[in-house]
């Protein structure tokens, strides 16, 4: 660092030193700031930060002793280094100000060379402190990022297992009532099989989608609106989930009031958030039961609700499945494992669309869930 690129505060109650200091200062190129009284040195060190104070101990009113303690108590002032400058020689003086925060004394009437030595020595450890802090502080920054792409990939790829758990398990019983079942007609195992494709290919569809846009977004909060097609998009859920009600028995269905509803959304996001709910509706559901999933516009709010005919949520659990689905993690009408509800997922996209989602439930009745997306953009049926 040169000499120009740092600040001095000399602080001293005589005139003659001061005049003493600012030449030999202004002789090396170094640039300063004087003040004569304590007080008006805290004021300038606060208005200006400088790299280096020279501190005058013995001064009427506040002494340096006073104003170390004031500039060691100020956050963005504590680490700049104090060399205290006085005629006394006390050794009980130089402890005292050594405790209180200064890195160096030195003793009047001043030497020239000496006087240099100990500024460039403090400035050069203040220089180096100075890129320290900075190498710190960019490895800290480094590490909080390191850390958000990581949660973002544990987060994405706990999103995309539990989107995909309950649909291929719905495949995979399909594939076995056909393989064990003798009942099967030809016309009922050609269905099957048809589910088993679309169920397939729709749930392919939705994770490349999910992994290419998700990869190149730098912020895990960023959505790519697009006006789509709402049945089109409750046909994908229904669809991927498909081989999931056959198996369980279970019936499952859409419906969209008007029929060509269009909606401007994150497609991915909401696919993923109805494709939790739907998932988690037939794993409570036990067999004959009913999901339907509906939707229709109220105002200018898109209100999607997904509704099954199963055991329902205790009173006890509702209000922390959203917060903390995984301490409300049960396990399915047919065995199925309990590895969370995912509704954090749910809860995490729905807000970022600017919407709400919430539950009604009645044990051994069903559950409802309710999301509302708003649209700030016009909603239009097709022509």
């Amino acid at each position: 660092m040169h000499q120009s690129e740092s600040l001095i505060l000399i602080v001293d109650d005589t005139p003659v030193n001061l005049k003493l200091l600012s030449h030999v200062l202004k002789t090396e190129g170094y640039d300063h700031i004087e003040a004569s009284t304590g007080k008006r040195a805290i004021e300038l060190a606060k208005k200006h930060e400088p790299d280096l104070i020279l501190l005058d101990i013995m001064m009427p009113g506040m002494d340096g002793f006073e104003v170390i303690s004031h500039i060691k108590n100020d956050k963005l002032l504590k680490d700049i280094p104090i060399i205290f400058l006085s005629s006394l020689t006390d050794t009980e003086d130089k402890i005292e100000g050594f405790k209180l925060g200064g890195v160096d004394y030195i003793t009047k009437p001043f030497q020239k060379e000496e006087t240099l030595a100990r500024i460039k020595t403090h400035l050069k450890i203040r220089f180096l402190q100075k890129q320290l802090n900075e190498r710190i502080k960019i490895l800290r920054d480094r590490e909080v990022e390191l850390s958000r792409l990581n949660q973002k990939k544990d987060d994405l790829v706990r999103m995309v297992s539990h989107d995909i758990k309950n649909p291929l398990t719905g495949i995979i019983g399909l594939v076995k009532l056909i393989r064990d079942s003798d009942k099967i007609t030809p016309v009922e195992q050609r269905q099957m099989l048809s589910v088993i494709e679309n169920s397939g290919t729709n749930l392919l569809s939705m994770v490349q989608e999910v992994l290419d846009k998700e990869s190149k977004k730098s912020e895990p909060e960023a959505l790519d609106y697009s006006d789509i097609i709402i049945s089109d998009l409750l046909d994908r859920v229904v669809s991927m989930n498909k081989a999931k009600s056959i198996v369980k028995d279970i019936r499952l269905q859409y419906s969209v009031d008007p029929k060509e509803l269009r909606g401007t959304l994150d497609q991915n996001k909401i696919e993923i958030a109805l494709n939790n709910l739907v998932s988690n509706a037939l794993k409570f559901t036990p067999q004959k039961g009913e999901v339907v999933v509906e939707v229709n516009l109220k105002e200018e709010d898109l209100i999607f609700e997904v509704r099954d005919t199963g055991i329902g949520i205790p009173e006890s659990m509702v209000g922390s499945i959203f917060k903390n689905p995984d301490k409300s993690s049960r396990k399915g009408t047919s065995g199925e494992a309990g590895t969370g509800l995912g509704l954090d997922i749910v809860q995490l996209y729905v807000e970022l669309h600017g919407g709400e989602v919430w539950v009604k439930s009645e044990l051994d009745i069903g559950t409802q869930f309710f999301i509302r997306i708003p649209q700030n953009t016009m909603i239009s049926n097709f022509s």
